[in-house]
């Protein structure tokens, strides 16, 4: 008798099945606080959500209370409760009554609700005692509540919560546990129009069974019974639509994020209204970035305009993570980089002058020059022609292999494919990485050399990011030249104001007006900003402090805060004495000095060369001791540019004075540095004078610089006389395409002369 016994326990643990409910998942996205963000459908077109592992109290018991009493007692099927229900059908002639246990619905669910035979109920039970020994109470019971009908393609209690009352089922309260409790028993009931005086009376009963056991005091009960039932259904969150997509690619489940609601909501809200008014200008795209510089934890990702489901300007793009130019946005840590190698003090003059180098003629966004700027005053006007030379000094390849190592993941091709260009965005970037370095620069700043943790939006995922830091004190000088950066329209007083928020930042304009980028940090929070067209095209307004900056600001404005307070100066700075004039370490000739912070790595750089000391006559005139009785000579500290930034830098400087003549007969045979200059053309430069539109030739501009304000030159080009230039030396000419020299001669008989070619106009 035993061993029958035992034979047919394992016959029935072998032959029959383990059946649970197998359906596939919809992916949730949940923001830091567990609310949900957006969901995507399961693949079989219903709305189910996993539940975090167990069920909720309040829910557990009211379906317990509801469905099954003894759940907890019985190995799957109730006897008591079969005899009953046959008691009760017999009486009724027809069936009134199944007895299913909650096992048993979790089976009938999981063999897809088949026709209610008797063969079938019989085989239901076989199967439900089967997933007894297979799974604990909990487990079962997590399966019913994940799987159970809601009404039309809302499946299982955590979608019904969303659905009907708008946040989790461990929420929920009696009154609503309750409805949901009963809902399966009668799905079609939750609708509004239909006989929902049944669905309250369904609930009303089992409050009153949830007093009855103990479960609710009478007092709770009764105002329990007062809470009104839920509305129509309501549409799911679709806070983070492009991250949710990110989220699904990885899995159906439940994806915990980073990101705060409140901030993604209000994030969003900004976006669709700088939208309305840049889509007037044709102008339809739109991504934001706002990061938790301590923690790396990504608080808001607006990945596009959330124009769905039409999506008529790409809006499914994730512009987040596409490559766009990027404009001016690397120059911050170019800086960084000269300052760092004690190559550029903050305040050092750079040239501005027209250049060209192997073709590339870089120009300022005013199409101006200046001669020469301060260093950390030409980043925060984001003067190009200073940038591209810093760059041809410091070195493509070496600035090349700084950004990998930085993170920056879309250098994708030989540092010399970019060339000088890479400064000015002749390479690609996306927000993600781009904030990404904003946010180191800030992490650095603030005098932290170890690694960061990764910028990343998925909870508890953090690791370390392993890049490049910049030191902490060229990364703080950096952000304070960051600071001096001009805010657009009411933020432009910003100082003025007693709450006025500290704000290192930057904006970016591609080529073509393509993309406008703002970035900006504090010491806590780092936020990007990219508007442009998805598909590329080009428009007049695509400039970061038009286009990009205010939505930069309003981002600003929802931080809290203490987001806004200015970086701490970090170890690693050095005051040394500075030349007031260049900006480079005092040297002996100097005129004039100031105290300027530098990075320790730079308080030895070399001296000022562009100040001397000279010694006049009389008549102001320079002079020296092989000409003139020193006895007779003033000696004087003089401040001197080269004459091609002299051309530009003293028209803008009122207070500038260029180095008085020589005196007859003491000009030295070896001066080094001759009076005249040509500023354009360039050595070897290839020219193209365009054809207007109504067909006539374009004029070539030809320009010099003399040391003396007051010269005359005289122009030649190809052995013909042009004529002479006083003061303001530009000459326009129409030259043939093909070769050509100018010869450029002073009244001194100083000359310069340049071979130049032009090409074919178009």
């Amino acid at each position: 008798m035993g061993l029958g016994l035992l034979l047919a326990f394992v016959a029935f643990w072998l032959l029959v099945p383990v059946v649970t409910p197998q359906a596939p998942l919809s992916t949730l996205l949940l923001d830091r606080n567990g609310r949900l963000l957006g969901a995507s459908i399961a693949a079989d077109e219903q709305w189910r959500f996993p539940l975090d592992g167990h069920v909720p109290r309040r829910y557990a018991v009211a379906v317990q209370a509801f469905e099954d009493r003894r759940f907890r007692r019985h190995p799957g099927v109730d006897p008591l409760a079969l005899g009953r229900a046959m008691v009760a059908n017999v009486r009724a002639g027809r069936v009134v009554s199944g007895a299913s246990t909650l096992t048993m619905q979790t089976v009938r669910i999981a063999r897809g609700n088949p026709a209610r035979t008797v063969p079938e109920k019989l085989w239901e039970m076989v199967l439900a005692l089967r997933l007894e020994l297979a799974l604990d109470k909990d487990d079962i019971l997590l399966a019913y509540a994940s799987h159970a009908p809601y009404g039309g393609n809302t499946v299982g209690v955590e979608a019904a919560a969303w659905r009907y009352y708008q946040r989790p089922a461990e929420e929920l309260s009696w009154a609503e546990a309750s409805t949901l409790a009963v809902l399966p028993n009668s799905p079609a009931l939750i609708h509004p129009g239909r006989n929902r005086d049944a669905l309250q009376a369904k609930r009303d009963r089992l409050l009153d069974t949830l007093v009855e056991l103990g479960h609710l005091a009478p007092d709770d009960g009764d105002l329990a019974k007062l809470e009104p039932l839920p509305g129509a259904p309501v549409p799911f969150p679709r806070l983070a639509p492009h991250l949710l997509h990110q989220a699904h690619a990885q899995g159906p489940g439940r994806h915990e994020s980073t990101l705060d609601g409140a901030l993604q909501a209000r994030a969003t809200d900004i976006v669709w209204r700088h939208h309305r008014g840049l889509a007037a200008s044709e102008i339809h795209n739109l991504a934001v970035l706002v990061v938790d510089v301590p923690t790396g934890d990504v608080l808001a990702y607006v990945g596009n305009v959330p124009d769905f489901p039409s999506a008529p300007h790409d809006n499914h793009v994730d512009v987040v993570r596409a490559p766009r130019s990027t404009g001016s946005t690397l120059k911050p840590f170019l800086y960084a980089d000269l300052l760092e190698a004690g190559e550029l003090l903050p305040q050092q003059l750079v040239p501005d002058i027209p250049m060209r180098i192997s073709g590339f003629a870089p120009e300022n966004f005013d199409r101006a020059w200046e001669g020469a700027t301060p260093a950390d005053e030409a980043l925060a006007r984001s003067r190009n022609v200073p940038a591209t030379w810093e760059l041809r000094q410091f070195g493509v390849d070496r600035f090349y292999d700084r950004m990998t190592r930085r993170g920056m993941t879309t250098l994708t091709r030989p540092a010399s494919d970019y060339g000088l260009s890479l400064i000015l965005g002749g390479c690609e970037g996306t927000l993600w990485d781009l904030t990404a370095m904003y946010r180191d620069l800030a992490w650095a700043g603030q005098g932290r050399t170890t690694s960061p943790p990764e910028v990343h939006w998925r909870a508890g995922v953090a690791a370390e990011r392993k890049v490049r830091l910049s030191d902490p004190g060229a990364a703080w000088l950096t952000l304070q030249a960051l600071e001096h950066v001009a805010r657009p329209g009411v933020h432009a007083g910003w100082r003025q104001y007693g709450s006025r928020r500290h704000l290192s930042w930057k904006t970016g304009t591609s080529f073509g007006f393509r993309d406008a980028w703002a970035v900006g940090v504090t010491p806590q929070i780092a936020i990007g900003v990219w508007v442009g067209n998805a598909d590329g095209e080009g428009r007049p307004e695509l400039i970061g402090v038009r286009a990009a900056a205010p939505v930069l600001f309003d981002l600003l404005d929802l931080a809290e805060t203490n987001t806004g307070l200015p970086f701490q100066e970090p170890d690693g700075i050095a005051t040394i004495e500075v030349c007031a004039h260049s900006g480079q370490r005092a040297g002996p000739d100097c005129p004039d000095t100031t105290m300027a912070k530098v990075p320790m790595e730079a308080k030895d750089s070399a001296p000022c060369g562009y100040c001397q000391q000279i010694h006049v006559d009389a008549q102001g005139q320079r002079a020296h001791a092989a000409c003139a009785d020193l006895r007779e000579l003033t000696p004087t500290r003089r401040f001197s540019l080269p004459s091609a930034q002299e051309a530009f830098f003293a028209p803008r400087h009122g207070s500038y004075q260029a180095l008085p003549p020589w005196a007859p007969g003491c000009v030295p045979a070896d001066e080094a540095r001759p009076p005249l200059s040509l500023v354009s053309p360039r050595p070897r430069s290839r020219v193209m004078v365009p054809v207007g539109l109504d067909g006539v030739q374009g004029r070539l501009v030809m320009k010099a610089a003399h040391r003396d304000s007051d010269a005359t030159l005289h122009w030649h080009l190809d052995c013909r006389y042009l004529g002479p230039t006083h003061r303001h030396h530009e000459v326009e000419v129409a030259p043939e395409p093909g070769p050509h020299e100018v010869v450029v001669v002073d009244a001194g008989g100083a000359q310069i002369a340049r071979r130049f070619e032009v090409l074919p106009g178009r």
